[in-house]
């Protein structure tokens, strides 16, 4: 039997506790938030547990400003929007449709907070 990380089943709440058609922070049309939230989902029950053994961490997945939101995505983690699916996670970089988005790569704000503690 498998144990889920702590790490992960805090990105599964997270997410739970948002809603697909309440957009949660700034930057984010309706249409992007449904899509995303769907997505991200999607990413943990099929790569949240290689993403947390390779070192991803909830920052750099589900992060975004705390001032901004979403508005900005260099402020945002690499899942903010997921507007395609994400097909690869390594300990180096998660692959997002024709993207690459590599976790070693500065995010330009220096507070960050999971999506999901936006207020």
């Amino acid at each position: 039997m498998t144990t889920i990380p702590d790490t992960v089943l805090s990105w599964s709440r997270g997410l739970a506790s948002l809603s697909p058609g309440v957009v949660p922070c700034r930057g984010l049309r309706p249409d992007e938030w449904r899509e995303t939230h769907q997505r991200c989902g999607e990413f943990v029950e099929r790569w949240g547990m290689q993403a947390h053994a390779t070192g991803w961490d909830t920052l750099r997945l589900f992060g975004v400003s705390p001032t901004l939101g979403a508005i900005r995505s260099d402020y945002c983690g690499v899942l903010i929007p997921a507007l395609a699916d994400a097909h690869e996670a390594t300990a180096e970089w998660v692959s997002i449709g024709l993207r690459t988005c590599y976790r070693h790569e500065l995010v330009k704000v220096p507070v960050t907070i999971p999506i999901w503690e936006f207020k």
